[in-house]
């Protein structure tokens, strides 16, 4: 299983801040939601911010869905969908760097319902 579907799986799970095992002390990261035509929100900092993030986001009602992915040595790159209820209410695209060790010390991750794909 990829770096980012181990995450997305503790993160769409009931313990979220499990997933502190995957990250690197030196993390750095950005998540972007768009909020509308007109806007984004971005979510970045560190790890002590990305902690933060998760205790504030709680346990969302909707999941995420790897629809495609690539890697290149230590570096991970995915498409997927989130979903709500089974139906997909926007789309993402994430990255991610891994140390030697194997812990994601970069991540960054858009997501919006204004593209949507349809893949077979």
């Amino acid at each position: 299983m990829s770096a980012l579907r181990q995450l997305f799986a503790i993160i769409d799970g009931p313990n979220a801040a499990d997933c502190v095992g995957l990250l690197d002390a030196d993390l750095r990261f950005s998540v972007v939601f768009s909020i509308g035509p007109h806007g984004a929100q971005d979510v970045a900092g560190d790890h002590p911010a990305f902690d933060d993030y998760l205790a504030e986001r709680g346990a969302p009602t909707w999941t995420h869905h790897v629809r495609a992915e690539s890697a290149h040595r230590v570096e991970g790159h995915d498409l997927g969908e989130t979903r709500q209820d089974g139906a997909t209410v926007a789309w993402f695209v994430a990255a991610l760097r891994l140390t030697p060790e194997g812990l994601i010390d970069r991540y960054i991750v858009g997501r919006s319902p204004a593209v949507l794909f349809e893949l077979g």
